[in-house]
C-alpha cells in the first residue's frame, strides 16, 4: 500500500508526472504532424531534396559517394583534372557538388529502416513516393529536437516563460514544417545551430563565472572549444554557407574566452579544419576547385550567366580548335575570365537589397521576426545576453552577405519550375510554397534562436506595463502565439494542395520512362544508360536512371556530351522546356536552344539532320515528349 501512495505522490508532483507531460506532449506533436501530413505535404520538389535523395540510395546500396544527376559543368571539371579516366566516369560519376554529412545521415536512415524505391506502376491512384514519407520522419524528428534544444536555451538565457512562448512559436511558424517535409538539410543544420548556441553560453557562462560559481579546470575549456569547433566543421560539411558561422564563433571565443581565449580559439578552428579539410582536398583533386560545382556559385545570376545556365554549360569547345591544339588548350575553365568583379559587384548588391527588403523583415517564416530583429538590436541588463546577442547579430551579418553572393536559381522565386510547383492542378487559394523554401536560404537557421530575443523583449515590455498577474501573462503569451501561428491555421480552412506536384513531377511516370521504347516496338533504356532532361534530379531520384541536365545548346554542346563523353539514349522534355515564353526563350539570341528545337519538333514534325535520337513518343505531348535511340537496323 505504501509503494501504491508513493507511485500516486509521483505521477501528481514526481517525476512520474514529468513524465506523463512528456508523453502528451509528444503525441501531441505527433498528432499535428500526422495533420500537417494528411493536409499539406506533396512529392519532393526541390531539386536539392532529390539530387541529396539520390545520392545517399547510391551510398547505401555500396556505391560510394556517387551520383545519377550529372551536370556538364561537372563533366568539364573532372575531365580537365584529368584524375578520374573516362573509362571511369561512364560507368559511376562522382559528385562534386554537394557537402557528405547531409547525405551519409540519409544513407544511415536508409540502412535502417526498409526504403521501398519500386513504385507499383498499377496503381491509378498513386499519392505518396514511400521512401520520401520516411525521409520527411527523419526531418521531423530532427524538428522536434530543435524545439527542445530551443525550451532548454530559453530557459538558460531567460526564463520559462520565454522558453514556453519561443518553442509554440516555433512550432507555429509554416516555415519551419515546410523544411520539415521538404527533403533538405535545414532541420539537421538546425540541430547544430542550436548545439552550437548553447555550447557558447556555456562557454561564457564558465569563463565569465561570477565569485563563488563553479570554476571550469583547464581541461574542460579545451574540450569545449573542441566540441564547437567540431560543430561548426558538421554544419560546413552539411551545408559550406554556413561555414560563415566560424568567423563569428572565432570573436566571441576570443572576447569572452578571459584566460584562455586564444587557446580555445586555435582549437576551435583546428577541429574546424580538421573535419573540412580531408573532403574539401577530395573536391579540389577530383575537380580542380575546393567546394566542387558549388564553388561556382559565385558566378551564378550574373549577366554572363543567368538562371541555372552555368551549371548547364559546356566549356569544352572542340568546334573552336584549329590545327595543332592540345587538349588543355581545348578545355576552357573560363568561368572567371567570362565574370568580372563588377559583374559580381552587380549580383551582390541586387541580392543583398532584395534580402533587406523582402527576406530579412520575415526571415523566420512570418511577421514575428521584426520583433526578433527588435530584440536583437536593443540591448538587455544581463552580460550574458548582451555578448549572445552580439555573436547572433554578427552571424545574421555573415549569413547575409554569404546568401547575397551565393544566389543562385535555386533561389529564384519566378522560375519556370517555381511557377509550376504553385499550381495545385487547377486549386486556387492557399499558396503552399514559401518563396524563401530552400538550402540557400541560410537566415532561417538563426530563427529559432532568435525567437528567444523577440520573446524576451516581448515579456520584458509587459513588466514594465506593470503586468504581473501569472494569469495575464499567460494570456499575453497566449496572443502572441495565436497571432503567429495564424498563417498556418489558416491553411487548413483554404484549398489544400494535391499530394502529387504534377506539373511538372509525377513518380510513377518517371520511374516508368526506361519502358517507353517498350512502347513502341524497341528495347526499354537499361539501368546505366544516360538520359538527358530538364529534370535530371527527379529522372534520376524516381527513375534511378543516369540523367544529365540539359545542355546550355543542342550545338555543339550536346554533340560533344554525345560523341566524346557517353552516347545519350533519351531525351525528356517536360513544361520546363515546353512552356516557355515565346519571344525571348524561344526566340533567344542563342538559336541553337532546345526551346526552339521542340518547337520545329511539334510544328514541322521534323529533327536535325545527323540527330542520334530519331525515336519520338508523344504519348504525354504536348506538355512532355521522350526521344529515345533507334537501333541502326529498326525499319
Amino acid at each position: 500500500m505504501f509503494r501504491f501512495q508513493e507511485f500516486i505522490h509521483s505521477l501528481e508532483e514526481g517525476k512520474g508526472a514529468k513524465l506523463v507531460r512528456s508523453l502528451v506532449l509528444l503525441l501531441l506533436l505527433a498528432g499535428f504532424a500526422l495533420v500537417y501530413h494528411l493536409n499539406f505535404t506533396r512529392n519532393f520538389t526541390a531539386p536539392e531534396a532529390m539530387d541529396t535523395a539520390q545520392l545517399a540510395r547510391n551510398i547505401s546500396e555500396g556505391n560510394g559517394f556517387k551520383t545519377q544527376f550529372i551536370r556538364p559543368v561537372a563533366v568539364d571539371m573532372l575531365r580537365q583534372t584529368g584524375n578520374v579516366s573516362a573509362d571511369e566516369l561512364k560507368e559511376s560519376f562522382p559528385d562534386i557538388t554537394h557537402p557528405p554529412l547531409y547525405p551519409l545521415l540519409l544513407a544511415t536512415w536508409m540502412k535502417v529502416l526498409p526504403f521501398e524505391f519500386g513504385i507499383d506502376l498499377s496503381d491509378q491512384n498513386f499519392q505518396r513516393y514511400q521512401p520520401e514519407l520516411l525521409i520527411q520522419l527523419l526531418n521531423q524528428l530532427l524538428f522536434f529536437i530543435a524545439l527542445v534544444q530551443v525550451f532548454r536555451l530559453g530557459g538558460k538565457l531567460f526564463d520559462n516563460a520565454v522558453a514556453w512562448c519561443s518553442v509554440l512559436v516555433f512550432l507555429s511558424a509554416e516555415l519551419y514544417w515546410q523544411f520539415s517535409v521538404s527533403g533538405l538539410s535545414t532541420m539537421l543544420l538546425l540541430v547544430l545551430f542550436l548545439a552550437l548556441a548553447n555550447a557558447l553560453v556555456r562557454f561564457e557562462e564558465a569563463a565569465n563565472a561570477e565569485q563563488g560559481g563553479e570554476e571550469k579546470s583547464s581541461a574542460w575549456f579545451s574540450w569545449m572549444a573542441i566540441w564547437i569547433g567540431a560543430l561548426v566543421g558538421m554544419g560546413f560539411m552539411t551545408r559550406y554557407g554556413f561555414g560563415l558561422v566560424m568567423l563569428p564563433v572565432a570573436v566571441c571565443l576570443t572576447w569572452f574566452g578571459g584566460r584562455y581565449r586564444v587557446r580555445t580559439m586555435l582549437l576551435a578552428l583546428l577541429l574546424f579544419v580538421l573535419i573540412s579539410a580531408p573532403w574539401l582536398v577530395r573536391n579540389y583533386g577530383l575537380s580542380g576547385n575546393l567546394f566542387g560545382t558549388s564553388g561556382l556559385a559565385l558566378y551564378a545570376q550574373t549577366v554572363e550567366f543567368p538562371e541555372d545556365t552555368i551549371e548547364r554549360t559546356l566549356f569544352f569547345e572542340p568546334s573552336s580548335a584549329t590545327g595543332d591544339v592540345t587538349e588543355e588548350d581545348a578545355i576552357k575553365p573560363g568561368v572567371a575570365n567570362r565574370v568580372g568583379f563588377w559583374e559580381i559587384a552587380d549580383k551582390f548588391s541586387r541580392n543583398l537589397r532584395h534580402l533587406l527588403l523582402s527576406e530579412l523583415p520575415r526571415f523566420s517564416g512570418g511577421w514575428f521576426a521584426v520583433i526578433c530583429l527588435i530584440g536583437l538590436v536593443v540591448p538587455f541588463r544581463n552580460p550574458r545576453l548582451h555578448r549572445f546577442r552580439v555573436f547572433l547579430l554578427m552571424t545574421l551579418a555573415v549569413f547575409a552577405l554569404g546568401q547575397a553572393l551565393g544566389r543562385t536559381h535555386l533561389s529564384d522565386a519566378e522560375t519556370t519550375l517555381a511557377a509550376l510547383i504553385r499550381s495545385p492542378l487547377g486549386q486556387g487559394g492557399f499558396a503552399e510554397v514559401a518563396p524563401n523554401l530552400s538550402g540557400e536560404n541560410l537566415l532561417a537557421i538563426v530563427g529559432p534562436v532568435s525567437f528567444l530575443f523577440g520573446a524576451g523583449l516581448f515579456f520584458a515590455l509587459l513588466d514594465q506595463w506593470k503586468v504581473t498577474l501569472p494569469e495575464m501573462r499567460f494570456a499575453a503569451g497566449g496572443v502572441l502565439v495565436l497571432a503567429s501561428a495564424m498563417p498556418l491555421l489558416l491553411g487548413f480552412v483554404l484549398a489544400k494542395p494535391y499530394p502529387v506536384a504534377d506539373p511538372p513531377y509525377h513518380p510513377p511516370r518517371l520511374q516508368y520512362l526506361k519502358s517507353f521504347p517498350a512502347g513502341h516496338g524497341f528495347q526499354e533504356l537499361k539501368h546505366d544508360d544516360l538520359m538527358m532532361s530538364d529534370l535530371p534530379w527527379a529522372v534520376a531520384w524516381y527513375g534511378g536512371q543516369d540523367s544529365m541536365w540539359l545542355t546550355r545548346t543542342v550545338q555543339p554542346d550536346f554533340y560533344s556530351l554525345n560523341d566524346d563523353f557517353r552516347p545519350v539514349r533519351g531525351l525528356y522534355f517536360t513544361e520546363m522546356t515546353t512552356d516557355q515564353r515565346y519571344v525571348s526563350r524561344v526566340f533567344a539570341p542563342n538559336a541553337s536552344n532546345w526551346e526552339r528545337f521542340v518547337l520545329n519538333m511539334q510544328v514541322n514534325g521534323e529533327l536535325p539532320d545527323g540527330f542520334p535520337l530519331l525515336g519520338v513518343d508523344d504519348e504525354f505531348s504536348p506538355q512532355q515528349w521522350l526521344l529515345f535511340a533507334v537501333p541502326e537496323t529498326a525499319p
